[in-house]
């Protein structure tokens, strides 16, 4: 169930990142970004059984590169432009929602 939802969290992503429109103002864009990325991390983390450390890296780089390549895609999209500062966002969300996990997931919680 969690990975089906992370799957629709990254369909959206897509979706929002790829209409010619934006879908959010400048002024709330990075804040969306930031919530983005830290949930679809969150949930891509809770998705899988993470027994070593090359896992987890791995979803991480998939993470950050997912929204490096949605950054860039943009160049392409009518009415749409590439920004450092949102891939910033993004990998800022990526860190939160790794570090949401781990403290959930070191305090037992019943959502890990």
């Amino acid at each position: 169930m969690i990975f089906l939802i992370a799957l629709i969290v990254l369909v959206s992503i897509t979706y929002l990142s790829l209409s010619p429109k934006p879908a959010l103002t400048a002024s709330n864009d990075k804040l969306g970004h930031f919530i983005a990325y830290s949930v679809l991390t969150f949930l891509i983390l809770r998705s899988f059984v993470i027994r070593n450390v090359n896992r987890l890296l791995m979803l991480l780089v998939f993470s950050i590169l997912y929204g490096v390549l949605m950054e860039y895609g943009q160049r392409f999209v009518p009415g749409r432009s590439f920004s450092i500062y949102d891939m910033i966002a993004n990998t800022s969300g990526v860190l939160i929602g790794l570090l949401i996990y781990w403290v959930l997931k070191a305090t037992r919680s019943k959502y890990i």
